[in-house]
């Protein structure tokens, strides 16, 4: 990105109200929860600290972890600029706008409100301003009929659409009752075998407790494509976001399920702003662990995603920081 647009990006941020931060360029490994993050880690040990550190993956992770560290409770909007380092691409520079102890719907408009102001000052060419809500699908697998186990799985892949895909390929599959009284018999076997014995890198102990779960307690069901289609039927939906709320409620009713949606569910409701078409797309999931609630993106006529953000009020509990409610965005520089 030429000088002249992050400069003109910078000038917009501050005429919001947005203070910039420096952050920290290293980032103690505990802190890195995603599993996807941790496998492209430029990591060293402190010797004096006997601490592991790393190279920061991500701008919004380590803004979020050094606001944490403030004592401020009051509403607080921050800017930052920078690099990020992951060793399957290159260096990745940012801008970020977030808003920290958010509480309402108009902080959310009011990032994405910056965002399309982002676009619309760094380029003329249409693009799509893509938002869908992540809790709407966590609402759906919740009320299905099928083991909690499974609901578990379902919603910890969403960020990983292959094995998503193989989870909801296996939960659809009938269960082949012959394989089941084979396992039985193992099962039985087993049972009678001294429980700390390890097999596969585990206990026999380990392995009669998940058999138990997986046939007894929780069994895969008996018809699990009737779920499986509603997910993926869910997955399909898109409209103009005027549309979207209609939309939900009749999908919702047509497959009995007990979900509300109210005209007002999504912070921004016009069809068009200014060069961008707006609209509901229930397949637009981040790829990263961060956000819990709305996601929205900016792609150009290209399909490139420039400009992504959203709700992640459950990140700092997750990390074991302080509850903070937040919602951002950033853009990519390079």
């Amino acid at each position: 990105m030429k000088s002249k647009n992050l400069s003109k990006i910078i000038k917009i941020l501050k005429s919001k109200g947005f203070k910039n931060i420096e952050l920290n360029p290293i980032i103690e490994t505990k802190y890195i929860r995603n599993q996807k993050l941790k496998k492209y880690l430029f990591t060293f040990r402190d010797e004096k600290s006997n601490k592991t550190y790393a190279l920061r993956p991500d701008l919004s992770l380590m803004s979020l972890i050094q606001f944490s560290k403030s004592k401020i409770n009051k509403k607080t909007k921050i800017s930052y600029a920078g690099e990020s380092y992951r060793k399957n691409k290159t260096i990745n520079s940012q801008i970020g706008w977030e808003i920290y102890n958010s509480k309402n719907q108009s902080d959310e408009y009011e990032v994405i409100k910056n965002s399309i102001d982002v676009y619309k000052k760094i380029t003329e060419k249409r693009g799509c301003l893509r938002i869908n809500n992540l809790e709407l699908l966590s609402s759906i697998v919740n009320q299905l009929e099928i083991p909690s186990r499974w609901k578990t799985r379902v919603l910890n892949e969403i960020y990983n659409k292959r094995y998503f895909y193989e989870v909801l390929k296996r939960l659809e599959t009938n269960v082949d009752e012959a394989k089941i009284e084979v396992d039985k018999k193992l099962y039985n076997k087993m049972k009678n075998l001294n429980p700390n014995t390890l097999i596969g890198n585990r206990t026999i102990k380990d392995i009669i407790t998940r058999f138990e779960t997986k046939v007894y307690k929780q069994p895969r069901p008996l018809d699990g494509k009737r779920s499986v289609k509603i997910i993926k039927n869910f997955l399909k939906l898109k409209c103009p976001i005027e549309k979207a709320p209609k939309l939900l409620s009749e999908f919702f009713k047509k497959n009995e399920l007990n979900i509300k949606i109210s005209n007002n569910y999504f912070p921004i409701r016009k069809n068009n702003v200014g060069n961008l078409r707006i609209e509901f797309n229930s397949s637009e999931i981040p790829d990263v662990e961060i956000y819990s609630g709305l996601y929205f993106s900016i792609t150009n006529q290209n399909f490139s995603k420039m400009i992504s953000g959203g709700v992640f009020n459950k990140l700092s509990s997750s990390l074991e920081l302080r509850q903070i409610n937040a919602v951002g965005a950033a853009i990519n520089l390079s």
